[in-house]
């Protein structure tokens, strides 16, 4: 008989549907290694940094600038590019490669807003700079900034800057995380 009992428990839960499971901590790793996805190996370094920050700044994420300059202090690249960042078009800063991935990355940014998709012009400059392998490369690195921003803001991960901001020059006084965020270290 209680081999029955122990048998027929085993089997009741066995058999017993999966209770439904929130998504947890053990999200993170996933979103991590989401975040490190590499396809911006087909880009130079430089214009993978550049494209990623004009794209955080155009989304607003305030995390993801900061990582952005995070990344630029760590390139040694000096910060009054980023402050000129905004102004591509008519910055003697940027070669005529950078400024056609800019421009790609505004056009991609303000997609929704177009009608008719991303101009014609923007991608005929695109193409004459860039492969379709890096055409490629470049659309994921905006589409992942873009993805980031919602979700470190729901995760409760974005910055608190002051008002001059990183891409201003400044290193942000004050800057800080959300409190109990396990995104705020991840960099």
């Amino acid at each position: 008989m209680i081999l029955l009992r122990l048998l027929s428990s085993i089997w009741k839960t066995l058999s017993a549907p999966l209770p439904a499971r929130l998504p947890g901590p053990g999200v993170l790793p996933a979103y991590v290694r989401m975040g490190r996805f590499a396809s911006g190996a087909a880009l130079e370094p430089r214009v993978d940094l550049l494209v990623r920050q004009l794209a955080a700044e155009l989304a607003g994420c305030r995390w993801c600038i900061e990582h952005g300059l995070h990344r630029w202090r760590q390139a040694f690249l000096p910060i009054g590019e980023l402050a000129a960042l905004r102004y591509y078009a008519a910055s003697p800063l940027f070669s005529s490669r950078e400024r056609a991935a800019l421009a790609f990355t505004e056009a991609v940014t303000r997609y929704a807003e177009g009608v008719g998709g991303i101009p014609d012009s923007v991608l005929a400059e695109l193409r004459c700079h860039f492969s379709e392998q890096q055409v490629a490369a470049l659309t994921e690195a905006v589409a992942g900034e873009h993805f980031f921003n919602p979700a470190t803001g729901a995760l409760g991960a974005d910055a608190r800057l002051g008002p001059a901001g990183p891409a201003a020059g400044g290193s942000a006084p004050g800057a800080r995380r959300a409190a109990r965020s396990g995104v705020r270290n991840l960099w």
